[in-house]
């Protein structure tokens, strides 16, 4: 006897939280073929097309929910945050503003609703949103967090510092507690900025808010290290956040080794070979090592703050990471076999950044842009694209065209892009982590900058870069965007 409709899409959606999603697409398919009314249906089918990064698919599905049940507010939310994602900014807008003024209208959908702007660059629209909330509700610390993050993007420093402190008058919460060390580190007041830093690990952080830290799924079972002697003892530092700040804060190892310590690693697995050789590192570790002894342990990015060593850009006077010799070797040997290359300055560039990255849409170089740099730049320079993730096989024919020699291909890990950047006579990229790869070496190169760029790139409008002096930072500027910069890249290179 066949199934009722209610019946078959009961099971479709045990299917679905199963995890076994053939079958409930199946189930689905079989409930709408019955009832092609069935928003329901339409409803979890976009769900679950999104959930698998099919977004495309899940906007269509949203949509026809939509078009079937106007005043459908569960549809309206997840095609907000669909078209969000594919990057679909002003439909995403105008979803945003309608369920705002709704009675579904919350502070969550406000939170990103502004993100989805400043997102995009669209800052004095993202403030002027979290103002109207603040204003709106005083008494909500969430609203003053949101109005402290635009002004951080904006560069409005002591801004974001008087909206996370209002925040924290409201309730005093960690999110807020580590979203004002931010607006402290960006100001320069170290001293005050790394204690409250420690909150991003806090127990009481939202899963997509927290820093975590766990062995075989559990909390570190050794002592957190406070500071206290280290002599003779055995201390594992714990990789956290993105390759880039792994790389950055990889420069303060050795001084935690100089305390007499037997310092190992966890980093990401990508950054093995790179971070391997770090000076004063006993053991390099993708993962914590199991039934290990350590004295204690520490978060990696916790180490200026313990050392004392206040400043988190001090420089430490020379290159800390090298390329691991035998890639390098083989690097130097491929550039002399390729043909044409003689006497010309060999450029890496990478343009772009990931995209589940708040900010990338303001970071990431057009591809058009990076085209006609490419052009103005034919014969002088042999042009190397170091470009991974998004950017990687975006209209790679083009890329060739315009003298772009793509090698994404041939990088595995963080140790074959330090070998090719070593052989490099200069790297052009944005705020990614072959940044921080090009700076450790010491490799001259040129960082492009946004206005939301962290604090560890000092101000804008800064000609030289403490984090990396090797680095010349160049900022997109707020009225003709990256061409001032790109211009100044070339008129450098021309020089050669």
């Amino acid at each position: 006897m066949p199934r009722s409709i209610p019946d078959t899409l009961a099971a479709a959606i045990a299917a679905d939280e199963a995890g076994h999603l053939d079958e409930a697409v199946a189930l689905y398919a079989e409930v709408l073929a019955a009832d092609p009314g069935c928003v329901d249906a339409l409803l979890n089918l976009g769900a679950l097309a999104f959930r698998v990064g099919q977004f495309a698919e899940a906007a269509n599905f949203q949509r026809e929910a939509l078009a079937l049940r106007p005043d459908f507010q569960p549809a309206r939310i997840n095609l907000a945050r669909t078209l969000a994602r594919l990057g679909e900014v002003d439909e995403a807008d105008v979803l945003y503003r309608q369920l705002q003024a709704s009675a579904a209208a919350t502070t969550d959908l406000q939170s990103e609703h502004i993100q989805l702007l400043y997102g995009d660059g669209r800052l004095a629209a993202a403030r002027e949103l979290a103002d109207a909330a603040c204003e709106l509700l005083p008494r909500e610390a969430e609203c003053w967090l949101l109005a402290g993050n635009v002004r951080l993007y904006q560069r409005d420093r002591a801004g974001a510092e008087r909206c996370y402190r209002q925040a924290l008058a409201c309730h005093d919460n960690s999110r807020g507690r580590a979203n004002l060390a931010l607006a402290l580190l960006a100001q320069d007041r170290f001293g005050e900025a790394w204690p409250l830093y420690e909150a991003r690990y806090a127990a009481d952080l939202q899963a997509h808010d927290k820093v975590a830290f766990a062995v075989d799924g559990d909390p570190p079972p050794w002592p957190q290290w406070q500071g206290e002697s280290l002599a003779g003892k055995r201390i594992l530092v714990m990789g956290e956040q993105g390759m880039g700040d792994q790389i950055h804060f990889a420069r303060f190892l050795p001084q935690l080794a100089a305390l007499g310590a037997s310092v190992e690693l966890v980093c990401a697995a990508p950054l093995l070979p790179l971070l391997t050789a770090t000076p004063g590192v006993a053991a390099v570790h993708a993962r914590p090592p199991a039934n290990a002894a350590f004295d204690c342990w520490t978060p990696l990015l916790s180490l200026p703050w313990r050392l004392g060593q206040e400043d988190g850009r001090a420089w430490p006077g020379a290159p800390y990471l090298q390329a691991p010799a035998d890639r390098q070797a083989d690097w130097r040997k491929q550039f002399a076999q390729w043909a044409g290359t003689s006497g010309l300055p060999r450029v890496g560039i990478a343009w772009a950044g990931s995209p589940g990255n708040a900010i990338d849409r303001m970071r990431s170089l057009p591809l058009d842009a990076v085209l006609d740099l490419a052009e103005r730049l034919r014969g002088r320079v042999m042009l190397l694209s170091l470009q991974k993730g998004a950017g990687e096989l975006a209209d790679i024919d083009r890329q060739c065209a315009a003298g772009i020699v793509p090698l994404a291909d041939l990088i595995h890990d963080f140790g074959d892009t330090a070998a090719i950047v070593a052989e490099l006579d200069c790297v052009i990229m944005v705020d990614t982590a072959l940044a921080h790869v090009a700076g450790a070496l010491g490799k001259p190169g040129f960082v492009l900058l946004s206005p939301g760029a962290d604090w560890r790139w000092g101000t804008e409008g800064d000609t030289a870069a403490a984090l990396y002096p090797s680095l010349r930072p160049l900022w997109r500027d707020p009225v003709a965007g990256w061409k001032p910069a790109l211009e100044r890249v070339e008129q450098a290179l021309g020089s050669h």
